[in-house]
């Protein structure tokens, strides 16, 4: 911890990644940490994937290279050139924590192993974050978070009955691996602080899937069912359209008939036309709810009563009778919530090369005494390479050598 003791300042993170990989650099970047982020001379690819600000492609305006690399410096080397090499391995004496989403054996075919990089920094610890981890039949092959959600089941999980599969929204099965990420780097971390020996952390994305399945494999083992979404059981986590958009409701999960009764009694408070059908002993019965004839009735009474009304009063009059019913959630609503308007969630951050500001998620938690701060934007390509360089002793005319022959890109 920083000699503050509020703050990660005395730890340093060498983050090599690229789409995969940015968000677990960014959350020892948030606690104060010295997090370099090291990018080919062409430019991290992440710098080409949109949105990007106020619709330019540019590779500076990029939204999500901006948000996962705010708070760090950073660095464009072009690590097939044995200089640039010379110059890695130097950073990797000064660091604790290396982050890589390198190809299985890539670094170690440019003679960067692990054992090479401990070499010179028995207490580093080396994270790698890839598609499906560095052994086994499945090490070698090429894979994006669309492979890594479909093969870990995320993918399966987001559909009903015999419908084809659903994928979330961007890249969900990368950011699992992140977390993990920085969640095992930590450990190690902490076991290098105890012993003075740094280790190799193997982080697998499909492996981090399949932990986000809750207890779909064990539906298989137990009852031989393939568990999926419940989108078609009326009431028990369904999805209605409402005034101004959508509001999901579990208003009974199996036969818990003491969850059913306040939703009834609401209906009636309400006076929701029709609501005299919910007040049967069929509704307690799951057979009945996913019947044709129960979830077009629920949807027929229920989005009568739904449609007439926005679903921030349906969430606060439902809660209100102890109903677990709540509004989904769009960019606007979130950028308007209460809730995360109250805890500072959003962060602007102004950008001198945009000439611009941008808002961005802010802290993904709170601690008693650690302070999380988003930190200065996201690098433009090689800002800091010289600043860097100069630190791990390179003369000037050394770092305009490094330039002029590509082995590094000062911005």
């Amino acid at each position: 911890m920083g000699n503050d003791g509020k703050s990660l300042s005395d730890v340093r993170v060498i983050d090599f990644t690229g789409e995969l990989g940015p968000y677990a650099g960014k959350m020892y970047a948030g606690l104060g940490a010295d997090v370099i982020h090291i990018e080919p001379v062409t430019g991290n690819p992440l710098r080409n994937i949109g949105p990007f600000y106020e619709g330019i492609q540019d590779r500076e305006r990029g939204l999500q290279f901006l948000y996962y690399n705010g708070g760090k410096r950073g660095m464009a080397l072009d690590i097939r050139q044995e200089k640039a090499r010379d110059i890695f391995l130097r950073l990797c004496s000064t660091a604790d924590l290396l982050l890589e989403s390198f190809a299985p054996g890539y670094l170690d075919s440019l003679g960067l192993s692990y054992d090479i990089l401990s070499a010179v920094n028995p207490k580093l610890v080396q994270t790698s974050i890839t598609p499906f981890g560095q052994f086994g039949p499945y090490a070698d092959y090429p894979g994006c978070d669309l492979t890594c959600s479909a093969l870990g089941g995320f993918l399966f999980l987001a559909g009903i009955d015999n419908d084809k599969p659903v994928r979330a929204c961007d890249n969900q099965a990368y950011r699992m691996a992140d977390a993990y990420a920085a969640v095992g780097s930590s450990i190690a971390l902490l076991f290098a602080k105890k012993t003075g020996i740094g280790q190799f952390v193997d982080v697998s994305a499909m492996e981090a899937t399949g932990m986000a399945l809750e207890n779909a494999a064990q539906y298989w083992d137990l009852e031989g069912k393939n568990r999926r979404g419940r989108g078609k059981e009326a009431g028990s986590a369904s999805v209605h359209p409402c005034k101004d958009g959508f509001i999901a409701i579990v208003a009974i999960m199996g036969k818990n008939k003491v969850m059913w009764d306040p939703f009834v009694k609401w209906m009636q408070d309400e006076g929701v036309e029709g609501c005299e059908v919910f007040d049967d002993p069929r509704w307690i019965e799951p057979s009945y709810r996913l019947s044709a004839e129960g979830y077009e009735t629920f949807c027929r009474v229920f989005e009568g009563f739904t449609m007439q009304n926005e679903k921030l009063a349906l969430y606060e009059r439902g809660q209100a009778h102890r109903v677990a019913i709540s509004p989904v959630s769009n960019g606007k609503d979130l950028l308007e919530n209460p809730q995360l308007k109250h805890s500072n969630f959003w962060q602007t951050i102004h950008h001198d090369n945009l000439n611009g500001e941008v808002t961005y998620p802010g802290a993904p938690y709170t601690f008693g005494n650690l302070e999380w701060r988003f930190g200065n934007p996201a690098p433009t390509l090689g800002q800091h390479s010289a600043e860097i360089l100069r630190e791990l002793g390179y003369e000037e005319d050394e770092i305009n050598t490094f330039a002029k022959e590509g082995i590094i890109y000062v911005g």
